[in-house]
């Protein structure tokens, strides 16, 4: 049965789906539609990415979609080992500008549920690792944004000063500068 669990932000959730082994080795859910209706997730995952950063260090996002289409993720790592975060961007919520971390593994099995309006960044901690990722609503580049990483507004702690990224997430605005409308 999937356990799910609440961390830093209200309604994002930590969901970690049991391990079965025998003989013949292990194996572990990644997804049931099911499983997460009966928790009263009815989010309809249109998508799945696999990225494969080759280098620690590397830092995705903050990254979200505006309206008409923010997106919901849902966020796990099959190889090495990353600090997930989710940004809360709403400007009407009681938590907005708070974040959530929590580390993600292959041996801890935990996924991140982060419903659309928040934002979305991941730290790999170890070198070729692999993050997994759902969505519910298309990319669409029109809509699709980035806040800077190191916004004092959001006083994120990455751990780190100089982070590789990507020319896109080395140009985003910081969030006061940016068209969010989450």
């Amino acid at each position: 049965m999937l356990k799910v669990s609440n961390f830093g932000l209200s309604e994002v959730l930590l969901l970690e789906y049991p391990l079965r082994e025998d003989n013949r080795g292990i194996s572990v859910q990644t997804f049931s539609k099911r499983e997460l209706f009966a928790i009263g997730i009815t989010t309809d995952f249109i998508e799945e990415v696999h990225y494969f950063p080759k280098k620690k260090n590397t830092l995705f996002g903050i990254h979200f979609q505006n309206h008409p289409k923010p997106q919901t993720k849902l966020i796990y790592c099959t190889k090495g080992k990353i600090l997930d975060f989710a940004v809360d961007l709403r400007n009407n919520s009681p938590s907005y500008k708070k974040w959530a971390c929590i580390e993600l593994t292959p041996e801890n099995r935990k996924q991140v549920y982060i419903p659309a309006g928040f934002g979305h960044a991941a730290l790999t901690l170890e070198d070729d690792t692999i993050i997994n990722y759902m969505i519910d609503e298309y990319p669409d580049t029109s809509l699709s944004r980035a806040i800077k990483f190191n916004d004092p507004d959001l006083n994120i702690s990455f751990g780190i000063m100089n982070p590789i990224l990507s020319q896109w997430d080395i140009d985003a605005p910081f969030l006061k500068e940016s068209d969010c409308n989450l």
